[in-house]
């Protein structure tokens, strides 16, 4: 076991948090304080996007505080198991615990922990099951946030990844923070679709995940719209960004530009066109003078279940 000097247990997401990475840490670190465990404190890997941003901002709860380096912390790692995923310096912290509902990656551990990875809609509805165990009731504010990662992740139920556990809890929770479910998952994705206002740096980034074999990397983003005219609009801009974030040090870099009432994404991608071209079987726009293209995918959502499976075939 590594020596620490903090004391304080630290529950934390992915680097460019999303809702689920944030609301998960509050409600495990709620439930670890209920079970007497002193000194737990939920956190973040980076700034907050603006759908998150309005749901705490709507429920009054204190936004995680922000970790920058894990070196010498105890960690409760949450929605994510990979080291590109990871905080600044994982290897040199105590790592507590894994509870995550991703593909098995590579974080690695010196001594055996509690590792839970379970296939559903969202890692906050994993920990919601730990309530129920420990007959822990949910607050109305602990029920919103877990309830407001599942809407989030799933959007709103609506992702293939959503298991009919993650429906019946959704239920419940929206009973217990007082809400209409389908209203308030309206709203809550409709205030994280600000994409346009964003630069094209910031589209790719703000919801971005790494994964890694050997010396290869391969880069997948997300943003959420509604209706695509306006994006599109940028479509240039976009792809040459991309284009120069994959020459940096990826194999490849792909974005999802997702509407998410109809739930049709438009796939921007940068790297070997034909190896893309092949593991998508779609017709491909091109940009001229430009080295990516962008496919477009009627009723793909996921990036975990639909897009993340196919793409890591190029590592």
């Amino acid at each position: 076991m590594k020596r620490v000097r903090d004391k304080n247990i630290y529950v934390i997401g992915h680097l460019h948090p999303d809702t689920d990475s944030v609301c998960g840490a509050i409600a495990y670190a709620h439930f670890l304080k209920e079970k007497h465990k002193r000194n737990v404190v939920p956190a973040r890997a980076g700034e907050l996007n603006s759908e998150t941003k309005f749901i705490l901002k709507k429920w009054k709860v204190k936004t995680p505080v922000l970790l920058k380096d894990a070196t010498n912390k105890n960690i409760i790692i949450i929605d994510h198991n990979e080291i590109e995923q990871a905080i600044k310096n994982i290897r040199e912290a105590n790592i507590l615990e894994i509870i995550d509902h991703h593909r098995i990656g590579d974080v690695e551990t010196i001594h055996p922990i509690p590792f839970e990875n379970e296939p559903r809609g969202a890692v906050a509805a994993i920990i919601a099951d730990r309530y129920s165990w420990f007959r822990i009731p949910f607050s109305r504010k602990i029920a919103a946030m877990i309830l407001s990662a599942i809407i989030s992740d799933t959007l709103l139920l609506k992702s293939p990844t959503t298991t009919p556990k993650d429906r019946v809890l959704a239920k419940k929770l929206a009973k217990i923070a007082k809400v209409n479910l389908q209203k308030y998952g309206h709203e809550l994705l409709e205030a994280g679709c600000d994409t346009i206002k964003h630069s094209a740096n910031k589209i790719i980034l703000t919801d971005f995940k790494t994964y890694r074999q050997g010396t290869k990397k391969i880069g997948i983003g997300q943003a959420p719209v509604l209706g695509f005219n306006k994006i599109m609009s940028r479509k240039e801009e976009i792809l040459k960004e991309l284009i120069r974030l994959q020459k940096r040090n990826h194999e490849a870099m792909f974005l999802m530009i997702t509407e998410i009432i109809a739930g049709n994404t438009y796939l921007f991608f940068a790297g070997n066109e034909n190896k893309i071209k092949k593991l998508f079987n779609k017709k491909v726009e091109t940009i001229t003078g430009l080295n990516g293209g962008i496919i477009y995918l009627p009723k793909v959502v996921s990036r975990k279940k639909q897009v993340q499976p196919k793409v890591l075939g190029l590592l």
